[in-house]
């Protein structure tokens, strides 16, 4: 179906489609003025309809959707791996340094706090930093796995079969190789007048 409406009246709220043997809905947006294809939302902080949305992100300032979620992902994988890096190497060095100075339990605490307080800051900050990282990373591992959204996940949208799930496999190919979709909205483009205003 068209994607603006261009009956008389008020248009319907919502379209109806069957996708796989699951109906799934076109809704209306009043702000954009056109039907949001399944998966997209209208987000208030982007005024914008965001293809496949995930979330806001506030820590970038953007929406995580279609044409970006491969690089959230990427940028949790590799920020997850420098957190664990960090934390290895202070681990090391800090168990190196007990070794050359024969420390022993919380004498070589105190000392190390006292004389290397650098070390115990970036084992302390670099260890906290791990535990929501890889929360975050594994919980979006599962999303990829069963290829849902945490929109669709945290509102219980697909409660009996997801028709967008294709295979763990070929989910990870979907959001590791496909091709770039081309950008839909003109970045030139403003919210008409008449829309801004409700």
């Amino acid at each position: 179906p068209a994607r603006t409406f261009r009956g008389v009246g008020p248009p319907p709220t919502r379209i109806e489609e069957c996708l796989d043997g699951v109906k799934v809905s076109m809704k209306w947006c009043s702000t954009c003025e056109i039907y949001r294809p399944p998966r997209s939302k209208h987000c208030a902080f982007c005024n914008n309809c965001v293809l496949r949305f995930d979330h806001h992100c506030p820590w970038v300032s953007n929406c995580v959707g279609q044409r970006n979620y491969r690089y959230f992902v990427l940028f949790l994988v590799f920020t997850f791996l420098l957190a664990l890096y960090v934390f290895c190497v202070a681990l090391y060095l800090t168990i190196r340094m007990a070794h050359a100075v024969h420390f022993r339990g919380d004498k070589f605490i105190a000392s190390l706090a006292m004389w290397k307080p650098a070390s115990v800051l970036l084992l302390t900050f670099s260890g906290c930093a791990l535990l929501p990282l890889g929360n975050l990373l594994a919980f979006h591992m599962y999303l990829l796995w069963t290829n849902t959204t945490t929109n669709e996940e945290v509102t219980g949208v697909f409660e009996t079969r997801n028709p967008y799930n294709l295979g763990w496999k070929r989910n990870f190919r979907q959001l590791l190789c496909s091709t770039q979709e081309p950008v839909n909205v003109e970045m030139h483009d403003l919210v008409s007048p008449r829309s801004a205003s409700k």
